[in-house]
This record gives C-alpha cells, sequence and structure tokens, in this order.
C-alpha cells in the first residue's frame, strides 16, 4: 500500500515529526498484538478447526476412537493454553503511562501466548488434517457431485454417516486451513517465533530463579 498525497485530517494525526517516540509506539502496539493474536484471533479460529475435525470424525465414524479423541483433546490443549496466557496478559496489564487511563497488557504473558499459538496452530493443523484424512486434498469438487454422469457415483461411494455433500463441505473447509495461508500467517503474525523469544529473555528474571533455587539448596551465596 502506496500513501501518495492522502488527505489525513488533523485530529487523526498522532505523531508529526516526534520520530523518538516511533519506537515506543511500535512496542506499545506489539505487546497489544501479540496478546491478541495470540490467544484471540488464532485461538478463535482452532475452535472452528476443531469443531469441523470433530465434523470429520463424525462423518467418518472414527469420533469415538481413542486415538481419535486424544487428538481432539490435544488440539483444545494446545488452543487453551495460548487462551489462558492472553487472559493472564490482560488481566495482569497496567495503565501506562500511570495516570493516562490507558491500560496495556503484562508483556510476557502476551509474548507467551503469541509463541506458544505460532507453535501450537501448526500442530492443530497438522491434527486436523490427520484426523480429516486424505479426502481433505484429494476431494473432488463440490460441483461435480451436479454432473448427470459423475454426480451418482460420488454420491453413492462417499456416503457415509453424511451425505457426500456434507463431506466435501467439511473437507474444503479444512483444506482451507490445513493448506493455505494460515500457518506462515500466525507464525509471522505479531512477529516470528525469534522475535518472542528475545523479548522472553529480556523480560525474564533469570537471577531471581536463580537466587530461589539456591536458597532451597542451602547454597552460599557467591
Amino acid at each position: 500500500m502506496v500513501f501518495d498525497n492522502v488527505f489525513i485530517p488533523w485530529d487523526r494525526v498522532f505523531l508529526y515529526g516526534e520520530t523518538k517516540y516511533c519506537g515506543r509506539l511500535i512496542s506499545r502496539f506489539a505487546k497489544t498484538h501479540r496478546m491478541n493474536c495470540g490467544g484471540a484471533c488464532k485461538v478463535g479460529f482452532a475452535d472452528l478447526i476443531i469443531g469441523a475435525t470433530l465434523l470429520a470424525a463424525e462423518f467418518s465414524g472414527v469420533e469415538k476412537i481413542p486415538h481419535i479423541q486424544d487428538k481432539l483433546i490435544e488440539m483444545v490443549r494446545l488452543s487453551e493454553t495460548s487462551h489462558a496466557c492472553a487472559i493472564a496478559a490482560a488481566v495482569k496489564g497496567r495503565e501506562e503511562p500511570e495516570g493516562s487511563g490507558v491500560f496495556m497488557p503484562d508483556d510476557l504473558f502476551g509474548n507467551v501466548a503469541k509463541l506458544s499459538i505460532a507453535h501450537g496452530f501448526w500442530e492443530i493443523m497438522k491434527l486436523a488434517g490427520d484426523i480429516g484424512g486424505g479426502l481433505v486434498v484429494t476431494m473432488p469438487r463440490l460441483k461435480d457431485l451436479d454432473h448427470p454422469e459423475v454426480g451418482p457415483l460420488l454420491k453413492k461411494f462417499f456416503q457415509s454417516a453424511a451425505p457426500a455433500d456434507k463431506r466435501f463441505r467439511v473437507a474444503k473447509f479444512l483444506q482451507h486451513w490445513t493448506a493455505g495461508l494460515h500457518g506462515p500467517g500466525t507464525w509471522h503474525g505479531a512477529g516470528a517465533p525469534q522475535t518472542q523469544r528475545v523479548m522472553i529473555s529480556y523480560l525474564t528474571d533469570f537471577e531471581s530463579k536463580k537466587k530461589m533455587a539456591k536458597k532451597l539448596m542451602r547454597m552460599e551465596e557467591d
């Protein structure tokens, strides 16, 4: 996107040459974006994927098989772990700057939420593809069901616990997630994982953790 001679009303101008604030602006944007990306946006996507994956399992008649249930539970665990971190980031947020009336999320929990979902979302998509089966990427087109010659055969051979058209819709839905743009989008959105690792390292007081461990082990301070 290129802005070329675009009129912007003064009441929508927040910085005008004050470049010294750019770093702080980006930092504050990043901490809110990582909380939202990790705990709201991608968790909402995960809910959709989990729901569609369960439908795929039901349509194939395998929803009660233990290893299928284990995989569905794992998908929920991955999603809700990130969700919990985002909620913690919001609850532990603080006014910034003090007296401004503007509250920002806790930086550490926000970064953990985003890093968790960056890795977890790939796993969720993998499990969805596993349960959805090869149909997710090899399914015929929906409009083939209306073909006078091919349609009746597809309806006959893809009939299961659900009619062929419902199976195809679920497979196509999962295809958009598991073989689409969302993996790299989640990985890089709000900053690639190495960005979160750098921030987590910066925000974590490792020395205090070391001191607690040494105290419990009755080690003398160096």
